[in-house]
């Protein structure tokens, strides 16, 4: 998770003084929303999984973690429906 953090603190630009434990607990709490949503998803060959992870960190840092929900839901269905016809 602290490698994911680091590429999060990145590409989003969270400041430095943002602490990499609030990042890490975030992707932990994002992660387990979406192992729920689409269970035996790995993260590391899973770039969708992990889009969607990150920008649900992204969405955590500002307060707005109902609006990822919202704002991916398309998303989130069409990986979910995709896992299901790919047999995974």
């Amino acid at each position: 998770m602290e490698k994911l953090a680091v590429e999060v603190r990145r590409e989003f630009q969270i400041p430095p003084y943002f602490p990499d434990e609030a990042l890490v607990q975030y992707l932990k709490e994002g992660k387990e929303r979406l192992d729920f949503l689409n269970p035996g998803r790995n993260i590391e060959e899973d770039m969708t999984f992990r889009m969607l992870l990150k920008n649900y960190v992204y969405y955590a840092y500002h307060h707005k973690v109902s609006e990822w929900e919202q704002n991916y839901a398309a998303v989130i269905l069409s990986w979910q429906l995709g896992s299901e016809t790919n047999g995974d």
